[in-house]
C-alpha cells in the first residue's frame, strides 16, 4: 500500500474532491502519508470504507414525502 502512494495519486483525489494542488503539494502530502500507510499496512489493520446503506436513502426519501 505505502507504494501506491504516489504524488499522482493524492493528484488523482484531490482532482475528484475539487481541491487543487500543485504538484510541489503533492508530493509533499505523499510524503507525509506514506509513513502511516506503511505501519498500517504492516499492523494489517483493515479499514473498511463507510458507505451509506440504500436502505438510508430510500427511508429519508418517504421522510420528505411525509
Amino acid at each position: 500500500m505505502p507504494d501506491d502512494i504516489s504524488p499522482d495519486r493524492v493528484i488523482d483525489i484531490a482532482t475528484a474532491a475539487r481541491i487543487p494542488l500543485t504538484p510541489v503539494d503533492a508530493e509533499r502530502i505523499a510524503r507525509a502519508v506514506a509513513p502511516t500507510a506503511a505501519r498500517f499496512t504492516a499492523a494489517k489493520i483493515d479499514l473498511a470504507m463507510e458507505i451509506e446503506p440504500a436502505s438510508f436513502a430510500a427511508v429519508q426519501r418517504r421522510e420528505i414525502e411525509r
